[in-house]
């Protein structure tokens, strides 16, 4: 298969073997697509840094982001007809299993730049030391994957038929316009069309709007909803509108969803 040769980063001294293999069959798989890594890493709903820390062997990829970017790539030689990639995903699963591996103290999975002196015990990652941190990243991936839960009405609790149907959001009283719809498409089974109002919410909406909508969201008790939003304010290019917005929530009291909001904006790989 014709490939289009990149000019690629010396791997790190440090890289084990196994890490370096698996580098490597990413690199090969990348000069499949005739497209920018930005695009490539756009498609693969990854950050364009995070892609390049996978292909320079900073950091082992998360299984989801191995798959998603796979997934475009083939997508992308098939288009350009350039036949099968060079590797399977399934040989990829097993790279990744291999340069996972910890054969020694003097070993640091996964980021190599940090090994520890032997029998030095090494820090917790971000996500165990911030709970926050681990269930915004956690959402993150089912925010990408339209996965929303939609609150259970509580057991014996006697619906009148009149009302029987009748969306969470439809019982409260609510300022952000868009809740009905997003309370209704969550209680249709809607994701997609959801999760396209809550990212909408999140990457274009004003400091004040984003308050209105997450409150909105909170008071139908549509709470993934709202955390929802909260990522994709997080994963704004224009870091001074996420100061802005978490500034927003802070001075309307909702704590809470600042400290959310700042975690979910921590950028750690995946």
């Amino acid at each position: 298969m014709t490939r289009n040769r990149k000019t690629w980063k010396e791997l790190p001294t440090r890289l084990s073997a196994a890490h370096r293999s698996l580098v490597t069959a990413l690199r090969e798989i990348r000069e499949c697509s005739p497209r920018t890594q930005a695009d490539i890493a756009k498609d693969a709903n990854q950050e364009p840094t995070t892609l390049s820390n996978h292909l320079n062997g900073v950091r082992i990829p998360d299984i989801t982001l191995l798959r998603d970017f796979y997934a475009v790539v083939e997508k992308d030689a098939s288009a350009a007809g350039r036949g099968p990639l060079p590797h399977t995903l399934e040989t990829l699963y097993k790279l990744r299993i291999q340069a996972k591996e910890r054969h020694c103290d003097c070993c640091a999975v996964g980021h190599p730049a940090a090994a520890e002196p032997p029998g030095q015990q090494q820090p917790a990652s971000p996500a165990v030391a911030n709970p926050g941190l681990a269930r915004a990243r956690r959402l993150r991936r089912r925010v990408r994957r339209r996965e929303f839960s939609v609150p259970r009405k509580p057991d014996g609790v006697p619906v009148p038929l009149a009302e029987g149907d009748r969306h969470p959001a439809e019982s409260v009283e609510l300022s952000w316009p868009e809740i009905k719809m997003v309370a209704g498409y969550l209680a249709d089974s809607r994701h997609h069309d959801a999760g396209f109002l809550l990212w909408r919410a999140g990457a274009t909406y004003s400091a004040l709007d984003i308050v209105r909508a997450v409150a909105s969201c909170r008071s139908a008790g549509l709470h993934e909803a709202a955390e929802a939003i909260l990522i994709n304010v997080a994963e704004r290019t224009d870091r001074q509108a996420v100061l802005n917005a978490a500034a927003a929530l802070g001075d309307a009291g909702r704590h809470e969803d600042v400290a959310f909001i700042l975690s979910a904006a921590t950028r750690t790989t995946e």
